[in-house]
């Protein structure tokens, strides 16, 4: 997961770990999660990503990942206070699987963590 609020990573960790994902989550800035990927022993199965994930453009680190050898199919989800139709058109073309807008309530945001679980590691098939 690449956030830069720490209210917001605290918040999906302890929901990842109340949904089972015990120790399943890593809060990485963007230069550390570039050179994590570099490594094909590190494919994570869900990739979280801040679309203003300073000090990086966050399109320019979607177009990135996915320009990754082995990353190309990997689960990434966008997340962002704005949910503007531009910001989430380039967030697609760019190559993100998902855009989830931040919930303002401590509540919804649970909500939307648990259903895109749910979704990413229950429901959907992915390729091998």
């Amino acid at each position: 997961m690449v956030e830069h609020d720490q209210d917001d990573r605290w918040l999906t960790e302890e929901t990842f770990q109340s949904e089972g994902f015990e120790g399943g989550i890593d809060f990485i800035y963007p230069a550390e999660l570039l050179d994590y990927l570099e490594s094909p022993a590190n494919r994570p199965a869900l990739i979280l990503l801040n679309l203003n994930a300073q000090p990086f453009d966050g399109l320019d680190l979607i177009r990135q990942i996915r320009g990754t050898e082995g990353y190309e199919k990997v689960p990434l989800i966008v997340l962002s206070e704005s949910a503007l139709p531009e910001n989430v058109l380039s967030s697609y073309a760019a190559g993100a699987s998902s855009f989830i807008q931040k919930p303002a309530s401590y509540n919804d945001t649970i909500f939307k963590i648990r259903s895109f679980i749910n979704y990413w590691f229950h429901t959907v098939e992915l390729p091998a």
